[in-house]
Formats: structure tokens, sequence, C-alpha cells
């Protein structure tokens, strides 16, 4: 099923990490640390890096990879930047980098200059904004960060540099993301893992839903389909067909683009069962939009050659 999805076309997987549990504290993954949403941390509590990360996507022609911070607890978040760049120059993955800055910080504006400098192959970073109200989602330390004003002067700054913004917000904060966008149209902004889609959770599915709609007339805004162990952990096409339907005809494929989230959506869905699955989700569509979602987007967001 995967040649028949992917036959012919290049694949960019546009989020994936990459670790080495020596290197980097990787508080998260510790025995002690506290348990994951997402399931059990034993299977990846294990050196990461290019072979085994190529092992798996072997179904695939992938021609190029996003690795986007991995939380990797380092003092200097440019160490995982440095890192990845050595990586990248002796095996030749990734292809890009979405390195680790918090926007609301002080010296955000320095640190992104810090990273531009640790590689060429920077081409974004990930900042902390998750909210929500009933307390499941609250990675940033306070609620609105996309409106404070230190937030918004250090995405200008991105914005200048050419440079993307991305984070994992909640459908309620996809409203937030359209005032952003449409305050800073020079800026390039990514929502990872489908706006983390909880259609189990009351209320949710609907709010994902205003916030595709609200975000279709901002185009410098793209969505990842990735991470979808939030709305369904096996992806089945049943739960996740209404959605990424939604998210076809509101956004269109050229603001869409998959990406493995590897390794730790492998914990529920390995890579061969996401492209399984989304073979049963887009049987049918052409193969434009087939590529948008596996290559050409990706391509054009990242810059890639």
């Amino acid at each position: 099923m995967t040649a028949g999805l992917l036959q012919g076309v290049p694949v960019i997987d546009a989020h994936h990490h990459f670790w080495e549990l020596a290197r980097f504290p990787y508080h998260w993954l510790a025995p002690d640390a506290p348990a994951a949403r997402f399931g059990d941390k034993a299977a990846i509590r294990r050196d990461v890096l290019p072979p085994d990360y190529l092992a798996e996507t072997a179904s695939v022609d992938l021609v190029g990879s996003v690795h986007v911070q991995a939380n990797c607890g380092a003092a200097d978040p440019v160490d995982e930047t440095r890192w990845l760049h050595e990586l990248a120059r002796t095996t030749g993955w990734p292809s890009a980098i979405v390195a680790e800055v918090d926007l609301s910080d002080p010296g955000a504006t320095r640190l992104i200059d810090d990273h531009a400098a640790a590689s060429n192959r920077l081409r974004g970073v990930r900042t902390p904004v998750a909210w929500d109200a009933a307390g499941r989602w609250r990675v940033a330390n306070a609620p609105h960060r996309l409106a404070d004003p230190a937030f918004r002067i250090a995405a200008r700054h991105l914005a200048g540099l050419g440079l993307v913004l991305e984070m994992v917000v909640v459908p309620a904060q996809l409203s937030e993301v359209a005032d952003l966008a449409a305050a800073l149209p020079d800026l390039t902004i990514v929502i990872n893992h489908f706006a983390t889609l909880e259609p189990d959770q009351p209320g949710n599915g609907g709010q994902w839903r205003a916030g595709i709609d609200r975000i279709a007339a901002c185009a410098n805004v793209t969505v990842k389909v990735s991470g979808l162990w939030t709305a369904d952990r096996t992806w089945t096409p049943s739960v996740l067909t209404p959605y990424l339907s939604h998210a076809l005809t509101t956004l269109g494929s050229a603001r869409l683009m998959y990406g493995s989230n590897l390794p730790v959506e492998g914990v529920n869905c390995g890579f061969d069962d996401q492209i399984a699955s989304l073979s049963q989700i887009l049987a049918g569509q052409g193969q434009p939009i087939i590529r948008d979602l596996f290559h050409d987007t990706a391509r054009r967001i990242y810059r890639l050659p």
C-alpha cells in the first residue's frame, strides 16, 4: 500500500527528531520523568540517529527531512543545532533544522541569531505557546503568548531573517494564530501536529474546525499532518478522514505537509502504518495533492533543493 500511495513521489518528512542520550539531558525521557500522554516512553528511551531513522523510513523514496527541536535540555539550546549541523555534514541528515527558542524570553533575538550562525541548515524555530483552559496542554508558562509584545518583536526578527515560526497549539488558540499571522504577514507560521485535534474531548472537534476556517484567510499559515496520536493513537482512517478532508477543502494541499513525528509517533503508530492509514484516507486524490502533502509544501516552506 505504501508503494501505491507514493509510487514515483519523492518524500520530505517535515517533522522528526534525533537524540543521543549521552550527549544532552533529555529530562523528559529520563526513567523517573512523569508519564507521557502519548504512551510508554520506554521504547524510545534509546539513541535515535540517522541509521535508525533511515531504516524505519526505507519503504519510501526519502529525499529530505526536517528535524524539530527535541527538548534536549542543554544549558545552551544552540548546542543541539551545532550537533545537528555536524550530523548533517557527516551523514546528510537532517536536511533542515528547526531550533528551540522561547520567543517570550528577553534574549530571544540573540538566541535566534546564535542558532542561525551555528548552521546554514537552520530554517526556523519552535517556541512553546500551547495553553488550554482545561489544563490538558500547558507547554507555555502563561496563556496568550502570541499577543505578548516581546514575543512579537522576536517573531518579527524571525520574519526578517526569512525563518519559520513553528508552534504546538490547541484548537482554541488557532484564532490567536490568525491574529498573529495578520499582524505579521511576512512571517511564515507552521502549526505542528494538526493543531492537537482531540475529537473525543467535548467541543474540541468544533473548535478545531472553526480554527481551521479562521486561518484559511491567512496565506502565511501552514499546518503539519503529524502527531495525529492526539486524534487517534493508531491513525484509524474512519476517525481521521473527516478532519483531513476538511483541512484539504479549507486550506488546500499547498498549505499541508506530512511529518512522521518519529520516533515519538512510533510508540503508537509506526511509519509504515502511518502511510497505510493515509493511503486509505487519501484514496482517489490526484497526484498533485499527494505531491504537495509529501514533498512540495515542505520543499517550499523549508527552502530545500
